[in-house]
């Protein structure tokens, strides 16, 4: 029928947990087909966020979902497990709240006997969406600590390396065609603004590390690192530490 409702499923992982076992969509997918089966309930559609936070409002294909329950399409949702819908507490209840109201039933596939009008289970629910938050900012914490101390021994803090830096191996070097162009942008000295820097950049055919053009912004943020590529100082909120092997100009 034209107007019938579909059962959906929604996965997420984050950046962080796409590198450890057990978080994967591929694994979200399987544990929510068994559990479907088990439960005699067909999935129709998945809706799928990768490499999306779980305190992200801000999710493409939650939005679609969501969309898609206002608009009547929707009678129930499976999900994994509680954090794959958010590890904020009060997102979620909100969330879960906004669903009830609209007539979408929940299952949550490691809550198998799951009833959303059970105060029993609601209460276990909350708890480990509590759980869910804390262990977010646990991460955070080791996170935020790590990259600390990779900063007092001399280290780029992690993540995505600024521009003049390659991997190599477990060590951090400099890309010699991107320092060549770090060292092109200082070497104006304040004699041309962003925007014609980026032009001249764009004209003589230098591109930036994902192949794309120069901006405005993208100087800015070279020359925004000035201590990094001109005195070899890297910062980490409030650590600081100097290595002059990354000095670049």
């Amino acid at each position: 029928m034209e107007n019938e409702k579909i059962v959906a499923a929604y996965c997420r992982v984050s950046t962080l947990e796409q590198k450890k076992k057990g978080y994967g969509i591929d694994i979200q997918m399987r544990d929510i087909k068994r559990y479907a089966e088990i439960f005699k309930l067909e999935v129709d559609d998945f809706y799928v966020d990768k490499a999306k936070s779980g305190i992200s409002e801000n999710r493409r294909a939650l939005r679609r979902l969501i969309k898609d329950c206002k608009a009547g399409k929707i009678q129930a949702i499976i999900v994994s497990s509680l954090d794959r819908l958010s590890r904020d507490l009060r997102f979620t209840e909100n969330l879960l709240h906004d669903l009830q109201k609209l007539g979408v039933k929940v299952f949550i596939a490691d809550m198998p006997h799951y009833d959303g009008n059970n105060r029993k289970d609601v209460l276990i629910r909350q708890i480990k969406e509590a759980i869910a938050e804390e262990n977010r900012k646990e991460i955070i914490e080791r996170l935020k600590k790590g990259r600390e101390e990779r900063v007092r021994r001399g280290k780029i803090a992690g993540g995505t390396l600024p521009y003049g830096y390659v991997r190599n191996s477990k060590e951090i070097k400099k890309n010699p065609q991107e320092a060549q162009i770090i060292r092109l942008i200082f070497s104006f000295d304040g004699s041309k603004s962003g925007q014609e820097i980026a032009d001249y950049l764009n004209e003589k055919g230098y591109q930036r590390r994902n192949g794309g053009p120069w901006t405005q912004r993208q100087v800015w943020s070279i020359q925004n690192r000035e201590d990094l590529y001109r005195r070899g100082i890297i910062k980490y909120g409030q650590v600081r530490a100097e290595n002059k092997d990354l000095i670049i100009v």
